[in-house]
C-alpha cells in the first residue's frame, strides 16, 4: 500500500450482491484481507430492504471515531437521501461509470429485497487486490473519493443527535460490532 494509492484512489465502495448472503461473505474477505495487510479498513457495513423496502444498515467494523452506533449513524447519513445525503454530497466524488450519483440513489436502482450490499471505507488498500476481489464476487459498484471534509462532516454527523435521529427516521441501523 503506497502513500500515491491514498491519493488516487476512491476510498467508499459500495458494492451491491445478487443475494442475501453475498455481502456478509465479501465482508469475511475484507478483513482476510485487512488481515494480510492488504488493505486497512476504518469502517464496513451491510446494506439489506426490510419487507417495508427502507434499508437496513448493519454496522460490522470501524475504527477510530466510526464505531458502534455512530458508525452506523455515519452511513446513514450518506443513505439518508435528499434531506441528509445532499448535505455531503458536494464532499463526495463519484467514480462510478464517470457520472455524480448518490449513494442512495444508487442503492435505490440496484438493491432489491433478495440482494445485499456493502458498504466499506477503506483509509489505504491495495486497489487492484480490492477490485479483483469484488469483480470475483460479481458486484456491482459504486466507487467514491471520500475527501477529509467529508470524512469529518460524517464524524460530525454521527455525533450531531439531531442528525442521529433524522438517519434512524429514514434508515434503521443495528450496530453489530
Amino acid at each position: 500500500m503506497s502513500e500515491k494509492s491514498k491519493e488516487s484512489e476512491p476510498s467508499l465502495f459500495i458494492a451491491v450482491f445478487d443475494t442475501v448472503n453475498g455481502a456478509e461473505t465479501v465482508h469475511d474477505v475484507l478483513l482476510n484481507m485487512q488481515n494480510a495487510e492488504m488493505a486497512h479498513i476504518k469502517s464496513a457495513s451491510i446494506v439489506l430492504r426490510n419487507k417495508r423496502g427502507k434499508l437496513k444498515v448493519h454496522h460490522r467494523f470501524g475504527l477510530n471515531r466510526w464505531t458502534g452506533a455512530a458508525g452506523g449513524v455515519a452511513i446513514g447519513f450518506l443513505l439518508g437521501g435528499p434531506l441528509l445525503g445532499g448535505a455531503i454530497g458536494a464532499l463526495v466524488g463519484s467514480r462510478g461509470k464517470g457520472e455524480e450519483r448518490p449513494a442512495k440513489a444508487f442503492l435505490d436502482d440496484k438493491l432489491g429485497q433478495d440482494q445485499s450490499a456493502l458498504i466499506v471505507v477503506f483509509e489505504d488498500a491495495d486497489w487492484e487486490a480490492v477490485d479483483a476481489m469484488f469483480t470475483r464476487y460479481n458486484a456491482e459498484i459504486l466507487k467514491m473519493e471520500l475527501s477529509a471534509e467529508a470524512e469529518q462532516a460524517l464524524t460530525d454527523a454521527a455525533a450531531d443527535n439531531t442528525v442521529a435521529q433524522a438517519v434512524h427516521a429514514e434508515v434503521d441501523i443495528e450496530a453489530t460490532e
